[in-house]
């Protein structure tokens, strides 16, 4: 699985999530292994003309940080990521886009790559 630099926003209380906003049929969104909370990218364009149906997809794929199978075994990140002791947390999306200046670029695994 090769890695895509992905435009991002650090947020979470402390800074320790990371935000996309995609727009339209171009961009990444993140999704996280739900055993481990591996983050990986996702090719909204690529999703889009390869296998619109994530789960399909990822069905023969494993998380790279601890082998699980990631189909049905994700979660969409950071609206769902987990926490301290594996559990599932919740994050609530600010509905402004913060500004250009405030994004970074980080390197993510990117599902089809």
């Amino acid at each position: 699985m090769k890695t895509e630099q992905v435009r991002c926003w650090r947020t979470g209380p402390h800074g320790e999530l990371f935000i996309t906003y995609p727009e339209g049929d171009m961009g990444h969104r993140l999704i996280c292994c739900a055993s481990c909370g591996k983050v990986y990218s996702v090719n909204v364009t690529k999703q889009l003309y390869i296998e619109p149906e994530l789960d399909v997809h990822l069905s023969a794929t494993k998380c790279i940080e601890c082998g699980q199978p990631l189909s049905h075994n994700w979660l969409a990140y950071p609206d769902q990521h987990l926490g301290a002791g594996g559990s599932v947390c919740t994050f609530v999306r600010e509905l402004v886009i913060p500004p250009d200046s405030e994004s970074i670029i980080e390197p993510f695994p990117e599902i089809f790559s």
